[in-house]
C-alpha cells in the first residue's frame, strides 16, 4: 500500500492552489474575499482528496479475515487535526493558512466532534478500528449517526442540564453518503437504513478503514393530503417517528417510552448492520456458504446483542440454512466484548415488546432457544416474562471478552472467558497533542507511538537531568491547560497537584466518594486554620445520562461543594474544585497531559479498563487506584497508590452481605465527621440538601462501598502529596507508570483470542 506523503502533498503552494480551485468550484470566490468557515470546507476536500486513493485500494483488499464492529458508541475526535497529523502536513498547511491571512487554530476549530460517544466504550471502539488500520487489516465499523448526539451538557445554576448537540447543523465533510439503503420493519412500520462513511486512517496514512453510520429515515414522503388540510404533525407523522430512531445517541429510558425507543434503536441498528454486513459479503465472494472463513464481527458490549439474532435470521429466512447450521456459523464468525459490567447495563426486554418489534427476529429467538436447551450451562434466553441479552451473547459469541482479568476469572459463562489488554490510542493521546513529551523522548531516540522502542525509556528512569526535564514539561502542560480553561476558571494554582477524575457519572465510578473526600479535606482545614496542606486542584468532568438522578444529584453536589470551598478566603487557596463541563476529546487530549495524579476510583466489582487512566499514564501521571481489573490485568508490579483491599475482599463481602453502611457511620470517626458537617451546612455557604444523596446511600445499604472506601483515599492523598514534594521521587514513579501502561496494547493479539 502506498504512503501518502509524497513531496508534492506537503508543498504550500499547492496546497493553495487547490484551496483556491475549490473556491471557485464551490463559492465562486478568490482567497481575498472567502469567511473562514469556506476556507475550513475547501481544506477538508483538499484533505479527502488526498486520502481518497488510498481509501479505494484498501477497499479492494481481499487477503485475511475482515472484521467488523458494531458498537453503539464512537469517539474519533476530530477529523481535520487528526488527518493533518498523520500525513505529517501540519507545517505546511500553517505555512498555507498563514500566507492566505488565516489562523491555523481558528480553522482547525471549526471540525466539529462527531458526538457519537460518552465514555470508555467510544474510547475503546474508536481505538480499535485505528488498531485494525494500523496493522493493515481491513475493517468496517458500524454506529449510528445520530443526528444531535449525545446531548450537550450546560452547568446552569448549580446543576447539569441538557441541551441538543448541533455537530451535523452544517453537516460533515468526513462523510460520504452512500447511494445503497435497507428497509427495515419495526413495530409494524418500514424504517429506510440510510448510509454514510467516513475514514479511519492509520498511523502512517498508509491504509483507510471506515466508519460505517446508519440513519433512520421514512420511505415514505410527506403526505401532501394531510398537509393541504393543515394536519401538519400528521402529514410528518412517519418522518417524525422514523428520524427520532437515530436523532439522539443514550435517549432517557427511565420511562417505559424511553425503553421502547431504546429497543427500536437497537434493532435498528443490529438490523442495518447484519444486512449491510452480508451485503458487503456477497458483493467479494458469491457463496454464502463460506462467509465464516473470511469475517469475524465484534460486538462491542450490550445494546448491539440482536445482531446475532438477526444473523440467523437472515441465514434460516433468506438463505435455507437449518437452525442448527446458522447457530454454529454464528459461534465461528462473534465476538462479544465486554464494557459495561454493572447491573443497569445488562438490558432485558418485555417479551411482548420483543415481538411487536419484528415477529421473525421473536420466532428466531425461541427457535434458537429450542435449539440450544439441552447443551449443559445453557441460560435460557427468556426468563420470567424477559429476553435477557447477556445470555444470548453467552450462548452465540465464540469468546466473551473482558477488558479485565479479574472479571473474566469470576464472570460465569459457558465457556472460556478471555480478556485482553486492549490499550489505547497512543499517537492522538501521548504524541500529538502532548508535543512537548513527545519531542523529548524523540531527542534520545523513543517513540512513543512504538511499543518495543518506548520500553527503552527505563534506562533513564535514574537519570536525575532526564527527570528534571520531565519536570519542565509536565508544568509546561499545566500552564497550557490553565491558560484554555482561563475563561471560566480563574486563580488556578499551577504549583498545585492536578487530580483528574473525568469519566462519565455514575455511582460504579465512585465520584461521591472524590468529592466526601475533598468535603471532608475542607472541615479539617475550617477546623484547624493551620494545619499543612498540599494545595491540590480537583478537575471533574462527565456527563450524566438524563434520566439517572443519583449520578444528576453527583453533580450538583461537586459543584455545591465548590461553591463552599470558594466562599473560604483561606482555603481557597487550598483547595480548589474544578468542573470541566460538557468535556470534549479534543477536551481530554488537553487535560491528561497535565494530569498529576488521576483518581481510579471505580467500585472493584465493575472495574474493567479505564481508558482515561491510561491516557494519563502515556502522558505522565501518577494513579491513585482501587485494585480492580485494569491494576491486575498485567503481570508487573506498579508504583500506584493503591486502595488496600482487593477484588476478592469486596466480592466476599458482597456474596456474604457482611457489609453494613450503618455500622460504618457510627463507628469510623472520619465518615462521621465528614457526613455530619455536610448534613449541617448552612444553605447560604451549601446550596444542596445532602440528605438527598444521604438517604440514597443509606437506601440501598452503600452498595459501592463509599462509607467504608473515604477513611482509605483520604490516607492515600496524605502518601500521595507528601511524595509530591520530592519531585525527583515522583517524576521517577511517573515514568514507571510509562513503562507499566506500554503493557496495554495489541501487538499480542492474535495469541490472545483470534478474531483477527
Amino acid at each position: 500500500m502506498r504512503t501518502l506523503k509524497p513531496n508534492m502533498q506537503k508543498n504550500k503552494d499547492i496546497i493553495i492552489e487547490r484551496i483556491q480551485n475549490y473556491l471557485y468550484s464551490f463559492y465562486a470566490k478568490d482567497i481575498k474575499t472567502a469567511r473562514d468557515n469556506e476556507i475550513y470546507d475547501c481544506l477538508c476536500r483538499y484533505m479527502m482528496e488526498i486520502i481518497g486513493k488510498t481509501w479505494v485500494d484498501t477497499k479492494k483488499i481481499k487477503e485475511g479475515y475482515e472484521v467488523y464492529i458494531l458498537s453503539f458508541e464512537y469517539l474519533p475526535g476530530r477529523f481535520l487535526a487528526n488527518a493533518i497529523y498523520k500525513l505529517n502536513l501540519e507545517n505546511d498547511i500553517k505555512d498555507a493558512l498563514n500566507e492566505m491571512g488565516f489562523s491555523y487554530k481558528d480553522i482547525l476549530s471549526l471540525d466539529p466532534e462527531p458526538a457519537l460517544g460518552i465514555g470508555d466504550m467510544g474510547m475503546g471502539s474508536s481505538y480499535l478500528i485505528n488498531e485494525l488500520s494500523n496493522k493493515k487489516i481491513k475493517a468496517t465499523a458500524y454506529a449510528l449517526r445520530y443526528e444531535s448526539g449525545n446531548f450537550k451538557q450546560v452547568i446552569k445554576d448549580g446543576m447539569q442540564t441538557e441541551e441538543a448537540s448541533s455537530w451535523l447543523k452544517y453537516g460533515s465533510n468526513w462523510e460520504h453518503k452512500k447511494s445503497f439503503t435497507n428497509e427495515i420493519e419495526i413495530y409494524g412500520k418500514k424504517h429506510k437504513t440510510v448510509t454514510y462513511d467516513m475514514p479511519v486512517i492509520s498511523d502512517d496514512a498508509s491504509f483507510i478503514n471506515t466508519l460505517r453510520l446508519f440513519k433512520a429515515e421514512s420511505p415514505k414522503d410527506v403526505n401532501i393530503s394531510k398537509f393541504s388540510k393543515g394536519e401538519i404533525l400528521e402529514a410528518y407523522d412517519d418522518y417524525i417517528n422514523n428520524s427520532s430512531i437515530t436523532e439522539f445517541l443514550y435517549v432517557d429510558d427511565s420511562s417505559y417510552e424511553g425503553k421502547i425507543l431504546r429497543l427500536k434503536q437497537e434493532y435498528f441498528f443490529a438490523a442495518s448492520a447484519m444486512r449491510d454486513f452480508v451485503r458487503r459479503y456477497l458483493l467479494y465472494y458469491e457463496d454464502i456458504k463460506n462467509i465464516k472463513n473470511h469475517t469475524n464481527v465484534i460486538i462491542n458490549d450490550i445494546h448491539p446483542s440482536l445482531a446475532l439474532i438477526e444473523f440467523i435470521r437472515i441465514l434460516t429466512y433468506e438463505y435455507k440454512f437449518t437452525i442448527k447450521k446458522a447457530i454454529a456459523y454464528t459461534r465461528e464468525i462473534f465476538y462479544h466484548l465486554v464494557f459495561s459490567v454493572t447491573d443497569d447495563s445488562l438490558e432485558r426486554y418485555p417479551v411482548d415488546e420483543i415481538r411487536k418489534i419484528n415477529e421473525d427476529v421473536f420466532t428466531t429467538i425461541i427457535d434458537v432457544q429450542n435449539e440450544l436447551a439441552g447443551e449443559i450451562d445453557f441460560k435460557p434466553f427468556i426468563e420470567d416474562g424477559y429476553v435477557i441479552f447477556k445470555n444470548i451473547n453467552l450462548a452465540l459469541s465464540k469468546d466473551y471478552l473482558f477488558l479485565s482479568k479479574i472479571l473474566a476469572e469470576n464472570k460465569g459463562a459457558n465457556k472460556q472467558n478471555v480478556h485482553i489488554n486492549l490499550g489505547t490510542d497512543r499517537l492522538m493521546y501521548g504524541k500529538s497533542e502532548n508535543d512537548k513529551l513527545s519531542s523529548y523522548f524523540k531527542d534520545i531516540g523513543l517513540d512513543v507511538t512504538n511499543y518495543k522502542s518506548l520500553k527503552n525509556i527505563s534506562k533513564y528512569e535514574n537519570d536525575s537531568n532526564f527527570l528534571s526535564g520531565l519536570e519542565v514539561i509536565k508544568f509546561a502542560n499545566k500552564n497550557r491547560m490553565i491558560e484554555v480553561l482561563g475563561q471560566k476558571e480563574t486563580s488556578i494554582n499551577p504549583y498545585s497537584i492536578f487530580d483528574m477524575q473525568l469519566s462519565i457519572m455514575h455511582e460504579s465510578k465512585r465520584q461521591i466518594l472524590n468529592a466526601l473526600a475533598i468535603a471532608y479535606q475542607y472541615y479539617y482545614l475550617r477546623d484547624n486554620r493551620n494545619a499543612y496542606f498540599v494545595p491540590t486542584t480537583y478537575i471533574f468532568s462527565g456527563k450524566a445520562n438524563e434520566g439517572y438522578f443519583i449520578a444528576k444529584e453527583t453533580i450538583k453536589f461537586i459543584l455545591a461543594l465548590k461553591k463552599l470551598i470558594e466562599s473560604d478566603k483561606i482555603i481557597k487557596e487550598k483547595i480548589k474544585i474544578i468542573y470541566v463541563e460538557d468535556v470534549t476529546v479534543n477536551d481530554l487530549r488537553m487535560l491528561y497531559p497535565a494530569c498529576d495524579i488521576y483518581s481510579n476510583l471505580t467500585y472493584p466489582l465493575y472495574d474493567n479498563q479505564n481508558f482515561d487512566m491510561l491516557n494519563s499514564l502515556f502522558n505522565m501521571a501518577n494513579i491513585i487506584s482501587t485494585k480492580g481489573g485494569i491494576v491486575d490485568n498485567l503481570n508487573k508490579t506498579n508504583d500506584f497508590y493503591l486502595f488496600p483491599d482487593n477484588y476478592n475482599t469486596y466480592k466476599n463481602r458482597k456474596d456474604n452481605h457482611t457489609y453494613k453502611a450503618s455500622d460504618i457511620i457510627y463507628q469510623n470517626q472520619v465518615v462521621k465527621y465528614t457526613l455530619e458537617n455536610l448534613l449541617n451546612e448552612a444553605h447560604q455557604n451549601f446550596p444542596y440538601d445532602f440528605k438527598n444523596l444521604y438517604k440514597e446511600i443509606l437506601l440501598y445499604n452503600d452498595s459501592f462501598e463509599v462509607l467504608l472506601d473515604l477513611e482509605n483515599l483520604i490516607k492515600i492523598r496524605e502518601n500521595a502529596s507528601k511524595d509530591f514534594l520530592d519531585k525527583e521521587k515522583w517524576t521517577k514513579k511517573q515514568v514507571k507508570n510509562i513503562l507499566w501502561a506500554n503493557e496495554f496494547n495489541l501487538e499480542d493479539i492474535k495469541k490472545e483470542t483470534l478474531f483477527w
